[in-house]
């Protein structure tokens, strides 16, 4: 499929968007995984892999049924960079 610059910013766009909602949905956010993260940790950190793989199933689904790179690129990207703000969150409310 040959997507255009705008389809190729709104299919990042809109599966970044996807990837959020999902970490919105799965997660509490990374200030609260701050607060709790000496005593839960574990658990905190488990449901944000379950986001991560849930938003980039979701994005590479999106790119099959498109045909186009593009929506894995964006829900990976934003997987990535929440990815990292969890494990910042942590590193923070455990004063590593």
């Amino acid at each position: 499929m040959d997507v255009t610059r705008v389809g190729v910013a709104a299919l990042v766009g809109i599966y970044a968007t996807f990837a959020l909602d999902v970490y919105s949905t799965l997660n509490s956010s990374p200030q609260t995984t701050e607060l709790f993260a000496d005593e839960r940790e574990e658990s905190l950190m488990h449901w944000v892999v379950i986001g991560s793989l849930v938003a980039v199933g979701g994005g590479v689904a999106g790119s099959v049924i498109s045909g186009s790179v593009w929506p894995a690129v964006g829900a990976a990207a934003v997987s990535v960079g929440m990815y990292g703000a969890y494990k910042h969150a942590v590193s923070r409310g455990t004063g590593g």
